[in-house]
């Protein structure tokens, strides 16, 4: 049995804790057995999974006991989720004891709008990179992008680097027509509407001001248009009050935290994500699973765009992305994708396989 640590998760539920979660599920449990490390606390997360809390890196001395602890308990490797290299856990793993440790890139810059914590992290992020080759034993990218920010050359051009792209489970993103209507029922939204959808947490670099922006021009072509916004964050409050002084609350639905993310978007026509930018975003892949059309912004990786259905825009004329989204809606012709995507290994099972293989190679 490989014993691993995953971490950090986080209750926000954001792209980076629901890639491991799916990990935890659909590892092979019979050779390992993961342990999930969060910050916040254990009930946040469903008892199904095996999650432990451990307090923040800066607590240096509380986080080196639970390090050697997890040591002392046969844990084999220590797998880290980050946004940008946050240094000191790793550093304190090393310095406890442990002999694999692996960096998993899930983001291409840092989101975070409050000056003082960006530079800190900034500089945090730099000294990082610096000490990664002596600190880390293997490098993992979700996207050439994220590995370009989050690893130097020497690491990328080693034989220690894996470029593995965020995948999903195919096999749950069966188009139902049935499905869709009965969420629109549930929301009062005719069935010849538009509903435009959005999922990410609300913070900065999901641009949730430019989404607004794009749905006001929607409504003044189609009046016919709704838009769900899934998801929740420090940044929540500030988008209601911009949607209610635009007069628009009647057609922008917040649904907050939703466990049935794939029913809810058999309602959506078309998804958008104008992010800042992105590691690999799921959603991405979700949609197109689905045979939803996307409208992602060109600060994103090139490598979501896996079919017709995903087209990338330009985040400074939300007038575009408005006819974009109407021209979408007027051709409305489901376009089943998953085996061309499944062709090009975007099939969690296969990408699971490959974490497996890791996990082997570096006992």
């Amino acid at each position: 049995m490989i014993k691993v640590i995953e971490l950090p998760i986080d209750k926000d539920m954001g792209g980076l804790t629901s890639y491991v979660l799916q990990l935890y599920r659909m590892i092979d449990k019979k050779e390992f057995e993961l342990t999930l490390l969060s910050y916040d606390d254990p009930q946040n997360f469903d008892v199904n999974y095996k999650v432990e809390t451990v307090s923040r890196p800066y607590h240096i001395i509380q986080f080196y006991k639970k390090m050697k602890c997890l040591l002392s308990e046969g844990k084999d490797i220590i797998h880290f989720h980050q946004s940008y290299v946050n240094i000191i856990p790793i550093l304190i793993a090393k310095l406890a004891g442990f002999k694999t440790i692996i960096l998993h890139a899930h983001s291409s810059s840092i989101d975070d709008n409050r000056k003082i914590v960006r530079f800190l992290k900034t500089g945090l992020h730099k000294v990082g990179r610096i000490l990664l080759p002596y600190s880390v034993d293997t490098y993992i990218g979700c996207s050439t992008k994220a590995s370009e920010w989050m690893f130097p050359r020497i690491c990328i051009d080693s034989d220690s680097y894996y470029l593995l792209h965020n995948a999903i489970d195919l096999d749950l993103y069966d188009r139902n027509i049935n499905l869709g209507l009965e969420v629109r029922q549930k929301f009062n939204i005719p069935k010849d509407a538009l509903i435009v959808g959005h999922i990410g947490r609300f913070t900065p670099v999901k641009n949730h001001p430019f989404i607004i922006d794009i749905f006001k021009e929607v409504l003044k072509q189609n009046p016919n248009s709704y838009l769900f916004l899934l998801g929740d964050g420090v940044e929540r409050h500030k988008i209601e009050s911009l949607v209610k002084s635009a007069a628009i609350s009647d057609k922008v639905i917040f649904m907050g935290y939703v466990n049935n993310t794939v029913d809810v978007m058999q309602a959506i026509d078309i998804m958008i994500l104008p992010s800042l930018f992105e590691g690999l975003p799921l959603i991405a892949i979700e949609s197109q699973a689905l045979g939803i059309p996307i409208l992602v912004s060109d600060t994103i990786t090139q490598e979501v765009m896996l079919t017709d259905l995903c087209v990338s825009l330009p985040i400074d004329n939300s007038k575009k992305w408005a006819q974009e989204i109407l021209f979408r809606f007027k051709k409305n012709k489901f376009i089943d994708c998953r085996n061309e995507i499944k062709a090009l290994g975007y099939d969690s099972r296969d990408a699971i396989k490959k974490i497996e293989k890791i996990y082997k190679e570096k006992k």
